[in-house]
């Protein structure tokens, strides 16, 4: 299965590789949400993991075109953010994320959500 990435954090974007990739996942990266609505109309995702703050299009940006796209609406998306606050997770959540990972997180929680929403 592919993962697409979506994170201006380089570092990041490596990190989540390298524990999706021991799980059995091939990963594309993106530094910012409109970069990741367009890989992911490409087809073939997966999963989505995705970050909130970043450049151009944020996470929530992206999660409303993403809902708005009938080809990708039903990608299931993991956030992963700095920012531990309600409002946020529920708008997220509300929004089609399956998920919500604060980071710092470790790989077996990674891996223990993604075995609860794929």
């Amino acid at each position: 299965m592919k993962a697409l990435i979506v994170d201006d954090s380089t570092t990041m974007r490596k990190i989540v590789s390298i524990a999706l990739g021991a799980a059995g996942y091939t990963c594309e990266e993106a530094e910012n949400g409109r970069i990741g609505i367009e890989k992911a109309m490409r087809g073939g995702i997966a999963l989505v993991m995705l970050d909130i703050n970043m450049p151009e299009m944020n996470g929530i940006e992206f999660l409303e075109a993403k809902a708005k796209a009938t080809s990708i609406a039903k990608i299931p998306v993991v956030m992963l953010t700095t920012q531990d606050e309600k409002e946020l997770q529920e708008k997220a959540l509300s929004l089609g994320a399956k998920a919500f990972l604060v980071k710092p997180f470790k790989k077996e929680e990674l891996l223990a959500t993604l075995a609860k929403i794929v």
